[in-house]
C-alpha cells in the first residue's frame, strides 16, 4: 500500500514529466523542421485583457474551398496544408486533406477547421499566440507594415513560431 508521501511524490512526478515531454516536443520541432516563412494579416499589438499578447491570423488561415481534395469541409476537421514557396513567402496550395501526406521532400503544416463560410474555409494551426515583452507592444501598429512569421514544421505537419518580423526586422 502506498503512503500519502508516495502518492504525493508520484503525482508531482507525472505533472513533472508531462511538463518536459511537451517542451521536448517543441524543441524537437524547433531544431529538426523545415523552416517556412508565413505572410501575417494585420493585427493590433496589445489585448485590453491580456496584456501583450498577440493573436495572430495569417494568410494560410482563411482559405478557398477549391484548395481542398475533399468535401464536404466539416468545423473541427484536422487537415494536412501543403506549402509552397512563392518568393520569400511560403503559400498554401492545392491539395489540402484530412490525411497525412505521403509525398517524400514535401513541406505541409497540420491545423484545425475553425469554421467555414461560402466558399472560404479558416484553419487554425496552433501558432496564432505569440507573448511578447512587457511594454513592447504599446504605441506600436502592424498597420501598413509587412509583417511575417519564421516557423519551424516536422514532418508531421506540426508548427512551431521562432520568430516574427516586422519590414523585415526581428520584432520585438
Amino acid at each position: 500500500m502506498l503512503t500519502k508521501q508516495t502518492k504525493f511524490i508520484i503525482a508531482i512526478a507525472i505533472q513533472l514529466v508531462i511538463i518536459f515531454s511537451i517542451i521536448i516536443f517543441k524543441m524537437a520541432v524547433l531544431t529538426g523542421g523545415a523552416e517556412v516563412l508565413l505572410r501575417i494579416e494585420p493585427v493590433d499589438p496589445r489585448d485590453p485583457l491580456r496584456g501583450d499578447y498577440l493573436t495572430f491570423q495569417y494568410k494560410i488561415s482563411n482559405l478557398d474551398s477549391y484548395l481542398f481534395s475533399y468535401s464536404p469541409v466539416k468545423d473541427g476537421d484536422t487537415v494536412y496544408v501543403p506549402l509552397e514557396q512563392q518568393g520569400k513567402y511560403w503559400v498554401a496550395v492545392r491539395g489540402i486533406q484530412k490525411t497525412k501526406p505521403t509525398d517524400e521532400g514535401k513541406i505541409f503544416i497540420r491545423g484545425k477547421i475553425s469554421s467555414s463560410y461560402g466558399t472560404r474555409v479558416h484553419v487554425v494551426y496552433g501558432i496564432e499566440d505569440y507573448f511578447i515583452p512587457e511594454g513592447a507592444g504599446q504605441d506600436f501598429t502592424f498597420w501598413r507594415r509587412e509583417v511575417a512569421a519564421r516557423v519551424s514544421v516536422d514532418e508531421n505537419g506540426n508548427a512551431v513560431l521562432k520568430q516574427i518580423y516586422v519590414d523585415d526586422k526581428p520584432w520585438p
